[in-house]
């Protein structure tokens, strides 16, 4: 799922385009987890995948500050996607068509900060806003979201964010057994993602 989103950490490190970098998610302190609820009671699902090393590179654009990317895809293994509940990890998985479509991939496209600052202070939150496109099931649709970013250590970033979304936008349509419990078509995406570069 963003998210996603996650890439916004090390863009501003380049002070003229283009720029390269290479990350790493830090699994032990990140979290990506969908939050949603039933007819019955609230459901959390948490992300389970270990990311690998990867390369960020797009442009800083002069004078508006916006950032273009031209590689920035976060790929989530569908199948390591965790409700806690073997039933309902089945069932999640079937409606997103894991054994078709193995990965939901979030692809960043730009960002426009929120904020003036030249440079990154330790310690303290910036707004961004970012444009991107969420693959989930195999349908593509393109998503506006909110990410704060702190810049924990000179090149460790931790970034927040979450997203909204209906499933039956993607498709998906998650059963239960029997029936008997009725998954709402709304689902919150959460991002708390901590990210180290190299």
């Amino acid at each position: 799922m963003k998210w996603l989103v996650l890439f916004l950490s090390v863009a501003l490190l380049a002070g003229t385009p283009p720029f390269t970098v290479v990350y790493q998610v830090d699994a032990k302190n990140s979290r990506l987890f969908l939050n949603g609820s039933t007819n019955i009671n609230t459901f959390q699902c948490f992300c389970n995948d270990v990311f690998q090393p990867a390369t960020l590179t797009g442009n800083l654009q002069e004078g508006s500050r916006d950032i273009r990317f031209t590689r920035s895809r976060l790929l989530i293994q569908t199948n390591l996607i965790s409700c806690k509940n073997k039933l309902m990890n089945k069932d999640l998985h079937k409606a997103l068509k894991a054994d078709e479509h193995t990965h939901i991939k979030l692809e960043l496209l730009e960002a426009h900060p929120l904020h003036n600052a030249a440079a990154l202070e330790l310690h303290t939150w910036y707004t961004y806003k970012a444009k991107a496109l969420l693959t989930i099931a195999g349908i593509t649709k393109p998503i506006d979201i909110t990410v704060q970013l702190n810049k924990r250590t000179p090149t460790t970033y931790r970034l927040l964010a979450s997203k909204d979304i209906l499933m039956s936008e993607f498709d998906v349509k998650p059963r239960t057994p029997f029936n008997m419990i009725r998954i709402n078509d709304l689902i919150v995406i959460n991002f708390d993602m901590q990210v180290q570069l190299h």
